[in-house]
């Protein structure tokens, strides 16, 4: 029996042969491969200047890898990375086209920046390229090309408000004294802090005083903090020197990193010494010996103003003293080599330089004046010959609730001896009256003190002895109230401030 073909298959065949038979037959394509390009840098060693951080310091460039394909489809990635790191810590640049690059100081610098490494050495770093399709199929690296390169630092220039000798002085412990700007000093993308430092001038900052500031570009002193400083350093208070001051940047805010160092200002400066909150006087030539703590307030100086103390008190010949901030306590002194009574005095000296000696009393004994000066570091010791300080002081007067009468009622009309030579007293005053100070509640008016005018003015009012007082007596403040009354033997004045 014949086979016979379906009809429908018998024309799909023919058609595929007529169709067949009118295409050409094409035959399969592949591309070649590439090949690794050959890298070539412009130098071996860089310094990039500081002056022109966005001119070209580094050119690279590469052989063509002979890709099968337009270069705008052809992709490269520099490498960088500290030599035999063998690219761990890589830094990259994709470039999609040109076969080469190039580097300006200010990104290379910012590259140097980031791999840890601080401006103004020479550090060695291997460069790659890698290429490939745009897709990174077929990737080949290139040779590795190591390059020798210096970070450019940018410089610090520091400028002081003013260049004129500086002379502190304690009653102006909080004013500021001097201020400084300087320029900043970027390191790539790194936060830079800044420290101020001092120091005499030979020191050489080998133990600067340093004050750190962060980022901030600007510095105030004050006056305390400035005198703080230079003491610190070297610059004995009272003394006049030569200081020396710096900024130094730092990589990060650890202050561990050292980056660049300014030019140096250099300033006259006087200290002075700062002056404790009390003072005592000890030693032999008083009636309480080296006992300490010391009889107070007896052996307690009365502070005249800020930068000054005073007592008045015998001191007996052949003996010594010093003074001390803290009664009780040996740890902090102040005295001198001499006995005080030339012209100008003696030099105030502390702790160690105190001689050993101690501080001697003058070589007649008697009632004596001792002023002890931190401004200008010195002490006085003058025969007294003022008013007499009392043992004790009372108030007596119209303008009190005890009126004329004598004795006085006390212990309301008797005054507090707060140190040596000062007594206070806080009660109410009349206004339109007048009172008197007594040194004996007995009723003897023999001897008296006063003042001819109020005592509320800023300074007070002289304190007058005797015959001086005015015969109106001296006259109560012009408002009725309660009124500390000060009365200081070593200033010579009369105080009233309403309490």
């Amino acid at each position: 029996m014949k086979k016979i073909i379906p009809a429908i298959l018998l024309v799909a065949s023919l058609i595929g042969i007529g169709f067949s038979a009118c295409v050409k037959k094409v035959d399969n394509t592949y591309f070649a491969n590439g090949s690794a390009p050959v890298l070539t840098s412009s130098a071996s060693a860089i310094t990039p200047p500081t002056n022109d951080s966005t001119s070209t310091v580094l050119t690279l460039t590469w052989t063509n890898p002979k890709y099968s394909t337009d270069s705008a489809n052809q992709q490269f990635i520099v490498e960088l990375d500290s030599t035999g790191k063998n690219f761990a810590g890589e830094s990259t640049i994709v470039i999609t086209g040109p076969r080469n690059y190039s580097f300006t100081g200010s990104h290379l610098d910012s590259i140097m920046a980031a791999f840890g490494y601080s401006g103004g050495k020479p550090y060695s770093i291997d460069i790659r390229v890698t290429s490939s399709y745009a897709n990174n199929n077929e990737q080949y690296r290139s040779n590795v090309v190591t390059v020798t390169v210096t970070p450019y630092t940018v410089p610090i220039t520091l400028t002081p408000s003013s260049t004129s000798p500086l002379v502190l002085q304690i009653g102006n412990a909080s004013n500021n004294a001097i201020s400084f700007n300087w320029t900043a000093s970027p390191y790539g993308s790194d936060t830079i802090n800044y420290a101020l430092q001092l120091d005499t001038v030979g020191g050489n900052f080998a133990s600067p005083q340093t004050i750190d500031y962060g980022t901030s570009l600007t510095s105030t002193l004050t006056v305390n903090a400035l005198n703080s400083a230079a003491i610190a350093a070297g610059v004995i208070g009272g003394s006049t020197k030569n200081v020396e001051f710096r900024i130094v940047s730092y990589i990060g805010s650890t202050y561990t990193n050292q980056a660049v160092v300014s030019n140096v200002v250099v300033l006259g400066l006087t200290s002075y010494t700062a002056a404790p909150k009390d003072l005592y006087l000890v030693g032999d030539a008083t009636a309480n010996g080296w006992t300490n703590p010391v009889a107070t307030p007896a052996q307690q100086f009365t502070q005249i103003n800020a930068v000054s103390f005073g007592i008045i008190i015998n001191l007996t010949a052949g003996g010594g003293y010093v003074f001390l901030p803290v009664n009780g306590s040996w740890t902090n002194k102040y005295g001198g080599a001499t006995d005080g009574t030339a012209t100008g005095g003696g030099t105030l000296l502390a702790n160690s330089a105190v001689p050993t000696s101690n501080t001697p009393a003058p070589a007649s004994s008697g009632l004596y004046e001792i002023i002890v000066n931190f401004q200008t570091n010195s002490y006085t010791v003058t025969p007294y010959t003022g008013n007499a300080v009392p043992g004790t002081l009372f108030i007596v007067g119209a303008a009190t609730a005890g009126g004329w009468t004598v004795p006085v009622p006390t212990p309301s009309q008797q005054f507090t001896q707060v140190t040596n030579a000062e007594f206070q007293l806080t009660l109410s005053l009349s206004s339109g009256n007048s009172y008197l100070f007594l040194p004996v509640n007995t009723g003897s008016y023999a001897t008296k003190y006063g003042g001819s005018a109020d005592g509320t003015a800023a300074g007070g009012t002289p304190l007058l002895l005797n015959n001086a007082v005015p015969s109106s007596n001296t006259p109560a403040p012009a408002a009725t109230g309660s009124y500390l009354i000060d009365v200081n033997f070593i200033t010579n004045t009369l105080t009233v401030t309403p309490s």
